[in-house]
């Protein structure tokens, strides 16, 4: 299916071009899949999740490397991050993103005086455009630069400790 995503949406692709090139028949591949769209979600699940984990700490501990891991882990699955940031996809993958890092901030807030309904999508919507920026760039392009964009962008943005008083906070309801 990646292979596929490299040039053709989701939507313009057939199963049977799924399981012929996996050499799986229809019913292996329905035993564990309901439709391609069901095996796409699990890609992205898994590879969106694994990023923001790698990430989550970054929120929490301004001096972590995670930024560096998580760059590190896309380089790694380059292939992978690129077609699914780049190819037929992107749209599936940002509400991925989404999902995903609204499940992490249930559980923990890196900065519990932003709004987490602001905090989610900005953040979310942040590695989602470097990353995206980053598959669209040379595949030399250094890896240092995209943390320190992230550092920058991200980390000194919404990371940062703030001693701001819930009594008076930043924004107003």
């Amino acid at each position: 299916m990646l292979a596929l995503l490299e040039h053709r949406s989701i939507d313009q692709i057939l199963l049977k071009e799924i399981t012929d090139g996996a050499g799986l028949s229809h019913v292996t591949f329905f035993r564990r899949f309901a439709s391609k769209e069901d095996l796409f979600q699990h890609i992205a699940t898994q590879e969106v999740r694994n990023l923001l984990l790698l990430g989550r700490n970054a929120l929490d501990d301004q001096g972590s490397d995670s930024p560096q891991r998580m760059c590190d882990y896309v380089q790694v699955r380059r292939k992978i991050w690129k077609t699914l940031l780049t190819g037929g996809a992107v749209s599936i993958m940002r509400e991925e993103f989404m999902r995903i890092s609204a499940e992490i901030a249930a559980v923990r807030r890196a900065n519990p005086w932003l709004p987490v309904d602001l905090a989610v999508p900005f953040t979310t919507s942040g590695i989602f455009e470097i990353l995206a920026w980053w598959m669209r760039q040379p595949e030399d392009y250094p890896v240092e630069h995209v943390v320190k964009l992230f550092d920058a962008l991200i980390i000194e943005n919404v990371g940062r400790p703030r001693s701001v008083s819930m009594d008076n906070p930043p924004f107003r309801h």
